[in-house]
């Protein structure tokens, strides 16, 4: 029996402790290296990783990760690297670390064999990352920071370049082509009206033929005021039969003049509205010629790119870059989507509810991570070389109540020291990224200036500082950055062309150093750059003086040029509308005179009338005044 358990159960379960023992620390080394890629994109290497029984924990003497957007250069490598887990919350599933030990933290190393990782198939995932708005809207819809940013950042994209050779500029300008009526909102609009007006006079000649209508009953009020003879009238009641008849008829002038009046109210406002759309003309004149400014590449008289074209071209391309590693830190930090399972009771009975509880832990939480920089005697001058703190990594910041949080220091070589603040925030809907960097004594060895078909330059032996601050709050981007350059000397690619090249060379010949703001901003859908200078004052100034003239000319030729062919179009209209106006207008006024002259003759009928009444009044007060004198004569004699 003895033996039976000896080769059936205990030598299996030293045999299975033996290859866990043997195996274990290559099996969590490829799974942690395997999540690490995951989330990177690019490989994570672990050497000679150690799990440790008591504590258990974990070491391993090296760590690099590769950076995906340089394959041969990590994003950093360390040295030894130690932790442990908290036992309790392990036997609960849960990965607790209270502080990982980080030393010799370096970044951008070289690295000696390529870090990139074969891309998947492309697949549709269940659960994409998701970055929310200010209303807790997500943003799984919004292009990412790099790709609104490209066209706007590149200095050599795809937007046409501003030329100064004005003698090109006047031969290869295409007015018959910019002033195309296709290019002109102008002539849309005018279009547009010239069609509603047409439609709308079907509808004032129906409303005018209703007006005609009313002229049979102007004719029979005549009639009826004619008939009443007024000579005929020979007592006070005839009298007043016949003015209880003319003010019958002068109530039906009155019910047709109501009409009239608004049936004309209507016509007028309807006449008056187009009249009030021409004024709109003149706004849409001053957007086309800005418009067809635009299109003819002109430079701006007031020179405010100039200074972007001439030092922007290698900082521009970096905030680009720099862009991309902001665009991953808002994507991969994300809350955990665990969800409990939606529980339906039957009916009448109960269900049990989750209620949070206090020291609950999240699936994963580093707490704190301490980062120790490389000592003096092994320190690579061309790396930084980082110490500080990273606090709280979590799955789930609700859970913690803490966001993430990094504070670091870099130096390199000694003189160069770079400071990082940044937190990110996934405790509620709105996600919150915060990042601010000092930098300073960085030497730039050779950084390319301008355009390449605007001054190329390049500068060298120069000194940097920089400050910047970013603020990414749901879809929101702001980042401001100050720049010092200082110690410089320039050098020329080339010769300069034209005048302008050559203003900007001989200034520039002279400049040790010079100062740059540089501020990205995204509102809703919408990525615009800020780039100013020190020198922009001096650049301005100067071609200003130089190509300032000759652009206003050619910009006044343009503009008199569509301001010709738009009053073309708009006399056109303006025809069409008046002669609208002035058909409405006479046929108002035609039966607007008829209905005045029927209502005058009504009007004077029952003033006759009237007249006749106070005739036979007269009268009859006059007879028995008379009677009344004879019948007193006859008493007395």
């Amino acid at each position: 029996m003895r033996k039976k358990f000896v080769f059936v159960v205990l030598i299996p379960v030293i045999i299975f402790l033996l290859v866990i023992y043997f195996f274990v620390d290559s099996w969590i080394t490829s799974g942690l290296e395997y999540a690490g890629e995951k989330v990177v994109g690019a490989k994570v290497e672990i050497d000679r990783l150690h799990v440790t029984i008591n504590p258990i924990g974990i070491e391993f003497a090296r760590l690099q990760v590769a950076n995906p957007d340089s394959a041969w250069k990590n994003l950093f490598e360390t040295g030894k690297v130690r932790f442990a887990l908290n036992f309790g919350q392990l036997l609960r599933g849960k990965y607790i670390i209270e502080t990982m030990e980080v030393n010799n933290l370096i970044l951008g190393t070289k690295r000696t064999t390529d870090g990139s990782i074969p891309k998947p198939k492309e697949k549709i995932a269940p659960h994409p990352p998701i970055a929310f708005d200010s209303t807790g809207k997500p943003l799984a819809n919004l292009p990412p920071l790099t790709e609104q940013a490209r066209s706007v950042l590149d200095p050599e994209g795809s937007k046409p370049s501003t030329s100064f050779d004005l003698d090109k500029i006047k031969r290869e300008l295409k007015i018959d082509s910019l002033l195309n009526p296709n290019n002109l909102a102008t002539y849309r609009h005018i279009d547009t009206l010239e069609k509603q007006i047409n439609d709308a006079s079907v509808q004032w000649q129906a409303t005018l033929g209703d007006i005609d209508k009313s002229k049979a009953k102007l004719v029979e009020i005549e009639s009826k005021a004619k008939s009443i003879n007024v000579g005929a009238i020979k007592d006070i009641q005839s009298a007043s039969d016949a003015l209880n008849n003319v003010k019958s008829i002068l109530n039906n002038v009155n019910d047709v003049k109501t009409s009239f009046n608004n049936q004309k109210t209507i016509l007028t406002d309807g006449v008056n509205t187009f009249n009030g759309s021409i004024k709109d003309l003149n706004n849409l004149a001053k957007q086309d010629f800005q418009n067809v400014v635009s299109m003819a590449h002109l430079p701006d008289v007031s020179m405010k790119g100039i200074a972007e074209m001439v030092l922007g071209k290698d900082l521009l391309k970096k905030a680009y870059t720099y862009l991309g590693y902001v665009e991953q830190a808002r994507t991969k930090i994300q809350n955990t989507s665990d969800t409990p399972p939606m529980e339906t009771p039957k009916r009448l009975q109960g269900q049990n509810i989750q209620f949070s509880v206090e020291h609950v832990y999240p699936k994963f939480w580093i707490k704190k991570i301490l980062i120790s920089g490389g000592a003096d005697k092994t320190e690579d001058p061309q790396y930084f070389y980082a110490k500080g703190q990273i606090l709280n990594i979590s799955n789930d910041q609700r859970v913690t109540g803490m966001p993430i949080t990094v504070d670091l220091m870099a130096t390199k070589g000694g003189t160069t020291t770079l400071s990082l603040d940044a937190s990110f925030d996934r405790r509620k809907e709105l996600a919150v990224d915060n990042y601010k960097a000092q930098l300073s004594g960085l030497e730039v060895k050779e950084m390319s200036l301008g355009r390449s078909d605007f001054l190329p330059t390049k500068v060298s032996n120069a000194v940097a500082d920089a400050s910047i601050i970013v603020n990414v709050p749901g879809r929101h981007f702001d980042s401001n950055a100050k720049i010092v350059f200082k110690n410089m000397n320039l050098s020329f690619d080339r010769d300069p062309n034209g005048l302008v090249e050559r203003i900007v060379r001989d200034m520039l010949a002279s400049v040790k150093g010079f100062n740059i703001n540089l501020r990205m901003w995204r509102n809703e859908d919408t990525f615009d750059v800020a780039f100013t200078t020190d020198l922009d004052d001096q650049l301005t100034s100067r071609t200003k003086q130089v190509i300032g003239d000759e652009v206003a000319k050619i910009q006044n030729d343009l503009r008199n040029k569509l301001n010709s062919k738009i009053a073309e179009k708009r006399q056109e209209i303006e025809k069409l509308i008046a002669e609208k106006k002035d058909m409405v207008t006479n046929r108002l006024k035609e039966f607007e005179n008829q209905l005045n002259d029927k209502g005058a003759l009504v009007e004077a009928k029952k003033r006759e009338i009237e007249n006749r009444i106070d005739q036979e009044k007269k009268k009859q007060t006059d007879d028995i005044t008379k009677k009344a004198k004879d019948a007193l004569k006859g008493l007395f004699r």
